[in-house]
């Protein structure tokens, strides 16, 4: 099973541009063209389809287990035993499933877009493969952050998937701009934000209210058993809150914590 949930972002969209010239009995050169394209967008939703289901069952098989993990084994029932035993290995194969449909779905859509910014930019079939780009750049961003706090290289992975728009004058998806709004907002802390920090918190209790923290801020004191982590601020500086190492739990925090320049992401 692959250690990423989704594959390295980006599609190299190589454009060639040609005329399609000559004419003869019954459709033409262009017409054939503009219907094998349309076939092709098709063929993408198609696969697009068989990506998000098998997303959905792997999503599902994980949740599964989870569950069943968090009950006590002398708990758990005949049935819950059975699908503790089967589940690792179908987690497995849907893994697998699940990246064999992201190549695919990958390797159609370059092709479809090498041909719609040069030849067919103002098909409306060209926007649908574009959303389809960004929905997907915008899963990338977010596995980005969520991996890493690197908020920045995720930014610049949707930029790169709106300058797309922009090549052939079209106004970007709202969703990736809405993503990348929020991006901007999450990568530096606000004093509301971190307001909402209570004591005892788990450490993804905190990070579903102020975020990931960029992963060169993440420091650990083996001695005292701290892990601090830093959250930059707009205007500079940073904010920290600590956890005890012992039960990953936040014991205190600071919003004036650093004054100076800390690591950017």
């Amino acid at each position: 099973m692959r250690r990423s949930r989704f594959l390295p972002y980006g599609i190299a969209i190589l454009i060639v541009f040609g005329l399609v010239s000559g004419c003869s009995r019954g459709p033409s050169e262009e017409e054939l063209a503009q219907a094998a394209f349309e076939e092709q967008l098709v063929a993408l939703q198609q696969q697009y389809e068989v990506l998000q289901q098998a997303r959905t069952d792997l999503v599902g098989s994980e949740a599964m287990l989870a569950d069943i993990e968090a009950i006590k084994e002398r708990d758990r029932s005949e049935e819950q035993i059975a699908e503790f035993e089967a589940l690792p290995a179908a987690i497995v194969e849907q893994g697998t499933a699940r990246d064999a449909a992201y190549d695919a779905v990958q390797a159609t859509l370059a092709d479809f877009l090498n041909i719609a910014l040069n030849d067919f930019p103002e098909h409306p079939a060209t926007v649908q493969g574009l959303n389809l780009y960004s929905d997907e750049a915008i899963l990338i961003a977010q596995d980005t952050v969520v991996k890493a706090g690197d908020y920045k290289k995720a930014m610049n992975q949707l930029d790169g998937a709106s300058r797309y728009y922009d090549s052939i004058d079209l106004p970007s998806y709202q969703p990736l701009v809405d993503k990348m709004a929020e991006l901007d907002d999450m990568r530096f802390i606000t004093q509301e934000r971190f307001d909402l920090v209570k004591k005892n918190m788990t450490m993804d209790e905190v990070k579903d209210v102020i975020g990931v923290p960029y992963y060169q801020n993440i420091q650990v004191d083996e001695k005292r058993k701290v892990e601090t982590w830093l959250y930059r601020k707009r205007e500079g500086g940073a904010a920290a809150v600590y956890f005890k190492t012992t039960n990953n739990k936040a014991y205190n925090k600071n919003f004036e914590a650093v004054k100076l320049k800390v690591a950017e992401d």
